[in-house]
């Protein structure tokens, strides 16, 4: 069962980074450090390492949007 929650956390970041990246009405008020936490709680199965890349995917994101808004706001 610890499994399928696992899995089912993990289903929820890329879906909840998905929408962070494409400015969802849908987002609520989802940061990209709750989809980290979120991935997170995922990483139990990652036997090819694609849960751990998608969380550096996910530092980049975050990243990126912090440079953004450094930028816009100078």
């Amino acid at each position: 069962m610890t499994e399928r929650i696992n899995d089912f956390c993990f289903a929820a970041a890329v879906a909840a980074f998905g929408m962070l990246l494409r400015d969802s009405e849908f987002v609520g008020d989802m940061t990209f450090d709750d989809v980290m936490a979120l991935a997170e709680n995922g990483l139990s199965r990652d036997r090819h390492g694609y849960r751990t890349e998608f969380l550096e995917m996910i530092e980049t994101a975050r990243s990126v949007k912090r440079a953004a808004q450094r930028h816009t706001a100078n």
